[in-house]
């Protein structure tokens, strides 16, 4: 995995070379990687120095399952972004000179329960293991094989994954850049002191929002959110926002259920048309819920805070998108 990596060149290449290097089987399993323990879907390249990170590769699973299919733009190009750095770095005899990064990077399959098992991964070195009591078939002590110290970790996207991580790397001291999750909670630096981002807070986002409302003279609105940080905490910040500014009423907030059942973006979508006086729907909502239930918002004047524009025509029509720069 090391050297010569050409990702931004030859994309078709390295989505071939990714599916080899995480491991992926016909049939969706995952081949164990080396000895021992099987790491599955994860990438490993040796180096002095380690940094972790976290991508979600695949969306969430369904039907019990944890993950579920392949997100090119938010899983595979942003992992692929960060091996090329890392192989522009170690490349480059001026940055670290005689000192090698490597990588332990982990699919969080776009859940944050997922995520926070795959995670105990990065903190393994940290934790003191007794042996004493252990013994090999022949009597003599067992060899442990000591896996990676973890120094920092890259990720993740979700803020639901962030903190949830966040959670268990500040227990070790262990440094988390976010290159995605933009949740206001995570501004706290009293219980998130070891996380830091390098996207702005939803606050701002809301605040956008807020002025084209307003601009545009559309004083009853609905809201959508997922159910989890990214979506709640940005229809809190856009009520927020919207009462300390005046002229903004919201209509009603729907939120959009962690685990939807057969049948529930419908009920959703009919609740929200049965307001027909609110002028627009301010969506935050993530890209899989945005896939399920847009189409049938097609029409409905709506601001969504995290959508990628290569969706159907028919599920952007009568929408505006307001992302982050460079996003």
């Amino acid at each position: 995995m090391s050297g010569g990596y050409f990702c931004m060149e030859r994309l078709s290449f390295c989505l071939l070379l990714s599916a080899w290097s995480w491991g992926w089987a016909p049939g969706g399993a995952a081949k164990p990687k080396g000895q021992g323990y099987p790491h599955m879907n994860s990438i490993r390249i040796d180096g002095d120095i380690t940094l972790g990170g976290l991508f979600p590769v695949h969306g969430r699973g369904v039907e019990g399952k944890a993950c579920g299919e392949l997100k090119k733009e938010k899983g595979i190009h942003r992992l692929e972004a960060m091996l090329f750095a890392l192989d522009r770095i170690n490349n480059d005899p001026d940055l670290l000179p005689n000192i090698t990064l490597g990588a332990r990077i982990l699919d969080t399959c776009s859940r944050d329960t997922h995520a926070l098992e795959q995670s105990l991964t990065f903190v393994q070195a940290l934790i003191e293991k007794d042996s004493t009591e252990v013994r090999c078939v022949n009597g003599g002590p067992p060899i442990i094989t000591k896996p990676e110290r973890v120094v920092g970790v890259i990720g993740a996207s979700g803020s639901s994954v962030s903190i949830m991580v966040a959670n268990i790397l500040r227990l070790f001291k262990i440094p988390q850049i976010s290159y995605a999750s933009t949740a206001p909670d995570l501004s706290d630096n009293s219980r998130y002191d070891f996380f830091s981002r390098v996207v702005p807070s939803d606050t701002y986002q809301a605040q956008a929002m807020v002025d084209i409302v307003k601009a545009l003279k559309w004083n009853y609105v609905s809201t959508l959110a997922s159910e989890g940080s990214y979506g709640e905490s940005g229809v809190e910040a856009f009520i927020q926002k919207s009462r300390e500014d005046g002229g903004v009423c919201v209509a009603q907030s729907v939120k959009i259920p962690r685990e939807p059942k057969p049948g529930e973006f419908d009920k959703i979508i009919h609740r929200l048309l049965e307001t027909s006086h609110a002028r627009a729907i301010i969506i935050f909502a993530n890209e899989d819920d945005i896939r399920c239930g847009g189409a049938g918002l097609a029409g409905k004047g709506s601001w969504r805070g995290e959508m990628h524009l290569r969706a159907p025509a028919s599920s952007l029509m009568g929408a505006l998108h307001v992302p982050l720069a460079g996003a």
